[in-house]
């Protein structure tokens, strides 16, 4: 019988860009690599970002699940940083991450909602959302022998999402949840979102940024930048011509992500955190800082992290200790109930 595909550091690949990393596998793998010593504290790493944190409060819950949507063009060793130090701040917490690739952009709504399915799948098969009547485990599912962690769905995720690439694909699992009917239930649990270097638009130079810093091919990286700027006077021309057409696919993409019951165990209280720097080249401050505001019009429980110096997704490796606090410290509420409504550190 065939196993699952399991890649390098533990995890099950269940989809193209989809891995699933279980508890004892991230801690094994911790522990075999030093990670982690014999009392449990946390010591320094290459694989991730962590030299000292205090321990996890035993009294606050960890997340059931912790759900990373990746940047557009990272490597799996570069979100597996952010991984290993989830391991290493919630060891009990099962992961799904989730690469972007950049042909996810200019790929089509069909196969974007196919891309992002198993993620569906394996939220089913985790317990966090009842199955819908026509779908049954993958394969992949069953051979990795996943099991439901909850009797019945109450979810306690926690998402943590960088850049519009991993917007975009938050974006889609939302659209993708909200087409499907799911029974109504009043038992809320803990969930929280992290917004890490986005959401925005760039424009046309922010795009073109982010696409060169993938393409190493002089002549391929010159043919891309036409492309864009191609896209945009396309795009530009289609609303002048189309009203009705008004915004573009990231207007569209952070709207959706400014919905309250962005996901089925959303709601207006679930706490949201925002990471971004006024160094950012690709998305400029004022784009976050106006969804930010935007979140806040719509009632939604928002805090930020505003730092000064740091790179387009790069926050937790300028100030690793404020940036993993701060999410503790979001989670932590999340589990009381949401306090701390729009707080802000700058």
């Amino acid at each position: 019988m065939k196993v699952p595909h399991i890649a390098h550091h533990g995890l099950v690949r269940l989809g193209r860009d989809v891995y699933l990393r279980k508890p004892q596998a991230a801690q094994a793998i911790k522990t075999a690599t030093g990670n982690l010593t014999l009392n449990g504290s946390v010591t320094s790493s290459s694989s991730s970002f962590l030299s000292t944190l205090p321990p996890h409060p035993s009294a606050v819950a960890q997340p059931s699940i912790v759900l990373i949507f990746g940047w557009m063009g990272a490597k799996l060793p570069h979100v597996l940083k952010y991984s290993n130090t989830y391991s290493e701040i919630y060891p009990e917490s099962t992961q799904v991450i989730v690469r972007s690739e950049p042909s996810y952009f200019w790929s089509s709504k069909k196969a974007r909602i196919t891309s992002i399915e198993p993620v569906v799948e394996t939220l089913e098969a985790l317990g966090c959302l009842p199955p819908a009547q026509s779908s049954s485990a993958s394969k992949v599912l069953r051979r990795a022998d996943v099991q439901p962690l909850f009797s019945n769905p109450a979810p306690s995720i926690l998402v943590h999402t960088f850049s519009n690439g991993g917007a975009w694909q938050l974006a889609t699992l939302s659209e993708l949840l909200s087409s499907r009917t799911y029974p109504h239930t009043t038992k809320l649990s803990p969930g929280a979102l992290i917004l890490d270097s986005c959401p925005g638009d760039g424009g046309v130079e922010g795009t073109i940024n982010a696409f060169s810093g993938l393409i190493h091919n002089p002549i391929l990286r010159h043919l891309v930048t036409f492309i864009i700027r191609l896209l945009y006077f396309y795009g530009y021309l289609r609303r002048k011509i189309l009203p009705s057409r008004s915004g573009t696919v990231f207007d569209r993409m952070k709207t959706r992500v400014n919905t309250p019951q962005l996901l089925p165990w959303f709601t207006k209280d679930t706490p949201r955190l925002y990471f971004y720097s006024t160094k950012d080249d690709i998305i400029p401050i004022h784009e976050v800082e106006t969804h930010v505001e935007k979140a806040r019009e719509r009632g939604l429980n928002v805090r930020v992290e505003r730092f000064e110096d740091s790179k387009h997704v790069a926050h937790a490796r300028a100030d690793p200790e404020r940036y993993w606090s701060a999410v503790r410290k979001l989670w932590e509420d999340a589990v009381r109930g949401g306090a701390d409504v729009s707080s802000k550190s700058e």
